[in-house]
């Protein structure tokens, strides 16, 4: 991933247009400060929703793994690696 921009929020205010067709057209992503301090993140709208998908699917699979674990088919690390 390439390193992130970084804008004011004063900057983005009067270039909206172009920052968001900037992020449109690349897997960038876009810090935004305000007084000196990080205050928000932009993003492409495909690559929030292919985040969330993929949080989703983790969280799904952790749940998974935690109700095997409380049911007992769970097998053990030290046990497997014997």
């Amino acid at each position: 991933m390439a390193v992130p921009r970084v804008v004011t929020a004063d900057d983005l205010r009067s270039q909206l247009g172009h920052e968001l067709d900037q992020l449109r057209s690349s897997e960038e992503v876009l810090f935004v400060s305000k007084r000196g301090r990080l205050a928000a993140v932009l993003i492409d709208v495909e690559q929030y929703r292919a985040m969330v998908e993929r949080a989703e699917y983790l969280e799904d699979s952790l749940a998974a793994l935690q109700a095997r674990e409380e049911a007992g088919l769970a097998i053990p690390w030290s046990k497997v690696r014997k």
